[in-house]
């Protein structure tokens, strides 16, 4: 922590002139970083929060789907455009997406599954009947720590609010647990995403904050 304000002043120095402009994030806890962050233009504009899972303790229990929808995941079912298709809809808010695009967007993720920290197995998605992905969810395993982020959780628009993030996260974290995985890691931005998450048993909280200059 002491180098802090050396590390931050490198960062304008070398960094500052780039759009739209500089961003960080540190947990609430650190109140002297915050005030270093101040004292050279940085304003808070955000907060966010981390929950954390004892994956050696009891789950809260597995969530019944629909009938007709199942989990997947992508070691059995390696539609990778379906899921594609999924996120972008979920995160832009559009279901359109050019093949050119799609086929750009592919390509850059094949290489972040070449990853090790990577398991195709706690990738999952939730498979409609017509074979449409319409949630899902993907852990990224950190093995010599034995402990998982659990990210990506999206729902298609036209899914919401049926409990398909609950089941698709819950699902995760029992693989996580099984593959000998002792925490696992969820960061909500939205009062939506936050609520879910604390409904789900986690152990304890983490608010972090966004600062940007």
């Amino acid at each position: 922590r002491f180098l802090f304000a050396d590390l931050l002043l490198w960062a304008l120095e070398a960094w500052g002139d780039r759009e739209p402009g500089l961003a960080i994030e540190i947990k609430a806890r650190q109140t002297l970083e915050a005030g270093v962050l101040e004292r050279h233009g940085f304003q808070q504009t955000g907060s966010f929060y981390t929950s954390e899972f004892d994956l050696t303790s009891d789950l809260v229990p597995r969530t019944p789907l629909e009938a007709g929808f199942t989990i997947v995941d992508m070691h059995s079912r390696p539609d990778f455009r379906a899921q594609r298709v999924l996120r972008h809809n979920a995160f832009a808010g559009e279901s359109d997406l050019s093949e050119e695009e799609l086929t750009r967007i592919l390509t850059l993720y094949g290489y972040a599954r070449e990853s090790p920290i990577y398991h195709p197995q706690t990738d999952l998605c939730i498979m409609g009947p017509d074979g449409r992905f319409v949630a899902g969810c993907e852990a990224l395993i950190d093995a010599a720590n034995v402990a998982a982020d659990i990210e990506r959780v999206c729902t298609h628009s036209d899914y919401r609010r049926r409990g398909f993030a609950r089941a698709v996260i819950l699902e995760c974290l029992y693989r996580l647990r099984d593959i000998g995985m002792q925490r696992a890691y969820i960061t909500g931005y939205s009062p939506g995403a936050i609520a879910l998450y604390r409904s789900l048993g986690h152990v304890a909280q983490t608010e972090s904050l966004i600062f940007k200059r």
